[in-house]
């Protein structure tokens, strides 16, 4: 199932989040805190949790750019058969 997390939210406002929280994971902080999508604040406050929120926002941004979303796509793009003769 993919995640529909951050549909509403502007491609700026994607790419914004994501700026700051790399940026934030650059100097090694414990947490980040960015400007949140209606006004206030949002804080990333695990850095344990990171990667799997940077997951998010980038499929979101793909989704937003017209890119493609790894999540909808299948597990298995490409089979090769090898013939037995040879083995």
């Amino acid at each position: 199932m993919a995640t529909r997390m951050f549909d509403f939210w502007s491609a700026l406002e994607i790419r914004e989040a994501i700026v700051g929280l790399e940026q934030g994971i650059s100097t090694g902080a414990a947490s980040v805190t960015t400007s949140g999508p209606g006004g206030g604040s949002v804080t990333w406050t695990s850095r344990d949790n990171y990667k799997a929120i940077l997951e998010d926002l980038y499929a979101a941004w793909d989704r937003a750019n017209g890119g493609i979303d790894t999540a909808a796509q299948p597990a298995i793009r490409r089979v090769r058969i090898i013939a037995r003769r040879g083995w």
